[in-house]
């Protein structure tokens, strides 16, 4: 046979497998052959490529001279491209899109290697090639940004005849190595083919099964396998009846799964719990037989595997079979826990994928409402795998019918779908007509589901049927008319912004021959909802990046807050309120922990009426308690800035208002406005702090800019609470009376911001208290009076006996800690030393520079001024006493580690 009938066999083989050529191409392909095939279809090479002359789109002025590209491959493998700015908005586009490809598909640093390096430059001509070839429109751009930047390592497994070689000659290197075959693959399925060849192998089997377990979420739990009664030395297949599922309990995969036992039998068949209908359809006879459980990290059974018959000179397997197999399966387990993670990560990022391309056809999309309801269609039809997808839209005349019909269909003929758009309206005769557009088939097609569509506009309730037939509420008339059989339905109401319903969204029959699950309802019912939303798309353009912004933050704290009833006002009244001496309100060295959440309010009233407030600004006692017990639910359940701690600063306020000099120099309304600070100086708190809102780019940041985000929020969210209905206890106060309270109220709540603390108020107050200035008259020495009183009262724990300070520690560093992780696992960036769990040894030596660089040189200050304050010094000197022994302890226990003496 000639060379050129091979060559002509090859190429007609290139020809009817385009991926298999465009893979070999992008292997083998170098950069010198790249450019010789772009000097062959009449392109210049790579170095010498330059933009086409950019035209003005708005004026036949003539046209501007592109610069250049310097296309070379820099360190990282890709492209750099350098041009100037163009005041096009279509190569801005460009240009931005371009400029993201250069480093958004790194998933690693880059290293020296040229294989490394190689492939870079294959990754980057293939991306660039992909781009190059889409008009740089607003939808490639999205396609572009989105995908997903993850990329499964890929480590080929060795051949099986080199494992068995291995195995009897370095039993140990053996091992190593098919624990390196799986440590790295988050494949489910190329995982579960190298497990079973690998388990045949450690324990001479003939087969290998391996079950997973599922359906925990739903409590409905299953075996599934979809590789299993694999020969040893054979390549690994799937199965070709489908996958094969035991019921819980059920047999002895389902006996293992369910107990945590291992199985090992010498004769299989004759054990009352074996079941032989896998070996039906196999044909294959099990005769010994080892099962045993796969656990993941956490102790919980992930899957199992069975294997059968064994090989060589012994026929049954032995206890070391049992013992080899289980740490195999101990590395398995983790390995298969590992991929299901990723499994379902990717199965979550292509649902968001999904749900991003649907808003962006939204948006994007604003004249054509059929168009937009017919991309969210083709969204829900793709990613629910749905034989049809349905939108109905009402008619505004009747409650019980129709107007609009879009109906997509499967698939079905030459890989398009069918997809049909029937629009019926109302003559001014009352006769209902046909839009001139719509499709000659008969009307009996619009009656897909009517009935349960009408069912669901009426009830505004989802129906979701498992079997159609067996529904009283399908009528089977409608498949024999339209000669579609009807599995099961999933049925939505459509919503406007009202809440109004305006159409019913419903899919048919899922691909799989399953039910719709709860999964496809949550999914389904957010297709539903963008139909709603983009029937009334007119709203989403009325709003700005700022209200976009506020709209997140108030729609995030009002899911998570909520006012309070009625019948909690009258509850909390009913209780009686002790004196202040009862509970020791007005010692500095009270406990902040010996009153429980109630009895804070109840403290927190008798704290309004001792200084008077109630008296001299008329407040209502229903408004009071309302106001605070909103107060208190609108703390968030964090460690440390909760309700309580709001109180303990209350407390404070008030104990130095009533046994310091302070009083005397604020007038009745700062000290009103001081005692709502207190209790309202860290309104939602989220337990992290400003550093982390603006490092995380949190909508907060966004709404509140860089400096002092929390306590802006704070304020806000005061002044939200006070706003609202039967909760005003400024209520009679004039306009200017209300405006300068408010006032004092905001510079309060500032002024807890530490950073605004050091830079701005303290070196004032230092020098007039080592002036001797005593006189607090001027609106600005006023301003600094209460702004020390507030991060007095704020940082006021360390001060407190040490069993009450200790504690209040371990809940300041709990919530540290926990933002250290956050930024550890959520930022990737390394947390500081207070916020970090790898250094919480050093809590002491944290404290102690807490002491020293904020609390006492403050309170040694407060004390010049007052010496009432004293007793706060000696709190705080004490306690800086404790933490130096326990700082000695550990400087001691580290020393004793390191010589190891």
């Amino acid at each position: 046979m000639s060379s050129t009938h091979h060559v002509t066999v090859i190429e007609e083989w290139l020809d009817s497998n385009p991926d298999a050529m465009n893979e070999y191409f992008l292997r083998k392909a170098d950069i010198v052959l790249v450019n010789k095939w772009l000097v062959q279809h009449g392109f210049s090479a790579l170095q010498e490529y330059s933009l086409p002359a950019r035209h003005n789109s708005a004026s036949n002025e003539g046209s501007s001279p592109s610069s250049p590209i310097d296309l070379k491959c820099g360190d990282s493998g890709f492209f750099d491209s350098r041009h100037h700015r163009s005041n096009s908005k279509k190569h801005l586009r460009h240009d931005y899109a371009r400029s993201k490809m250069r480093n958004m598909f790194r998933t690693y640093e880059p290293t020296s290697s040229p294989e490394s390096a190689t492939e870079a430059r294959r990754s980057s001509l293939k991306e660039m090639r992909q781009f190059r070839s889409l008009p740089p429109n607003s939808v490639n751009m999205l396609s572009l940004l989105i995908q997903s930047k993850v990329r499964l390592p890929r480590y080929p497994s060795k051949d099986i005849d080199l494992k068995r070689e291995l195995r009897h000659s370095n039993e140990r290197e053996f091992f190593l190595e098919i624990v390196k075959d799986i440590s790295n693959d988050l494949d489910l399925r190329s995982l579960s083919s190298k497990i079973v060849a690998n388990v045949c192998l450690l324990v001479d089997a003939e087969k290998c099964s391996l079950f997973f377990v599922e359906g925990k979420a739903s409590g409905r739990h299953n075996l599934v396998s979809k590789i299993f009664d694999v020969h040893s030395g054979t390549n690994i297949m799937p199965s070709s009846t489908g996958d094969i599922r035991i019921p819980w309990g059920k047999g002895i995969i389902g006996y293992v799964a369910e107990t945590g036992h291992t199985v090992n039998l010498e004769n299989a068949s004759e054990d009352p719990r074996y079941n032989d209908e896998i070996g039906r359809i196999t044909g294959y006879r099990a005769e010994a037989l080892l099962c045993q459980p796969i656990k993941n990290a956490d102790d919980e059974i992930v899957g199992v595997a069975q294997v059968l018959n064994k090989t060589g000179s012994e026929k049954v397997f032995t206890k070391d079979d049992e013992n080899l197999l289980a740490t195999y399966l101990t590395f398995c387990g983790i390995g298969i826990h590992n991929a299901q993670i990723f499994e379902a990560y990717s199965k979550e990022y292509e649902r968001n994928k999904a749900l991003l391309e649907v808003v962006h056809a939204l948006c994007e999309d604003q004249t054509s409402l059929e168009n937009v309801i017919l991309k969210i269609m083709q969204r829900a039809q793709t990613l629910l795998k749905c034989e049809r997808c349905s939108v109905l839209l009402r008619d505004g005349t009747t409650e019980t019918s129709f107007n609009k019909v879009f109906d997509l269909a499967y698939p079905f003929r030459n890989g398009h779908s069918a997809i049909r758009r029937k629009m019926f309206l109302k003559s001014n005769n009352g006769d209902s007509q046909a839009n001139p557009f719509s499709s000659a088939e008969s009307c009996s097609d619009l009656k897909l589901g009517n009935k349960i569509a009408e069912l669901v506009l009426i009830t505004g309730d989802t129906i979701n049927i498992a079997d159609a037939y067996q529904d009283a509420r399908f009528d089977p008339e409608i498949d024999k008319v339209s000669g579609f059989h009807t599995r099961s339905i999933l049925c939505k109401p459509i919503r406007d912004k009202n809440y109004q319903i305006i159409g019913v969204a419903q899919v048919v029959n899922r691909t799989d021959g399953l039910p719709f699950d709860e999964h496809d309802d949550q999914l389904f019912e957010a297709f539903s909802i963008f139909c709603g939303l983009g029937i009334n798309n007119s709203l989403l353009y009325e709003e700005v990046s700022l209200s976009a912004a506020r709209q997140a933050v108030a729609l995030e704290t009002l899911s998570y807050h909520a006012g309070v009833s009625s019948d909690e006002v009258i509850d909390i009244k009913a209780q009686k309120i002790p004196e202040e001496h009862e509970w020791r309100l007005g010692d500095l060295s009270f406990n902040d922990f010996s009153l429980n959440r109630d009895e804070m309010v109840l403290a927190a009233v008798r704290i309004f009426h001792d200084l008077g407030l109630i008296r001299k600004f008329r407040i209502e006692y229903d408004t009071l308690y309302c106001w605070l017990l909103t107060v208190k639910k609108n703390y968030r359940v964090v460690a440390y800035h909760n309700w309580r701690h709001a109180f303990n600063v209350c407390q404070v306020m008030f104990a130095s208002m009533s046994k310091c000099n302070t009083r005397k120099f604020l007038s009745d309304k700062e000290c009103l406005a001081l005692i709502v600070a207190c209790l309202c100086h860290d309104l939602d708190h989220r337990g992290t702090n400003n550093a982390f809102q603006q490092k995380s780019s949190s909508a907060l940041a966004q709404l509140y800019g860089t400096k002092a985000t929390l306590e802006h929020h704070h304020f806000n969210h005061a002044i939200m609470i006070l706003n609202s209905e039967g909760h005003n206890i400024f209520a009679n106060f004039s306009s200017d009376e209300y405006s300068e309270v408010v006032n004092i109220l905001k510079h309060a709540i500032l002024a807890t911001d530490l950073s605004l603390h050091i830079q701005r108020v303290r070196d004032k107050f230092f020098t007039m208290v080592n002036q001797g200035d005593q006189s607090w008259d001027d609106r600005e020495s006023k301003e600094i009076l209460r702004s020390i009183l507030m991060t007095c009262c704020d940082i006021a724990a360390i001060s407190k006996p040490w069993d009450v300070q200790r504690r209040n520690a371990e809940l300041v560093m709990t919530e540290f800690f926990d933002q250290g992780d956050k930024e550890r696992n959520e930022l990737k960036i390394q947390p500081q030393a207070c916020m970090d769990r790898e250094k919480q040894d050093e809590i002491a030596k944290l404290q102690l520079g807490w002491i020293d660089g904020i609390c006492l040189p403050l309170y040694k200050h407060l004390a010049k001024m007052d010496p009432v304050f004293q007793e706060m010094v000696d709190g705080v000197l004490a306690n800086r006493a404790r933490w130096e022994i326990l700082d000695a302890e550990r400087l001691s226990k580290t020393a004793i580690l390191e010589t190891g003496v």
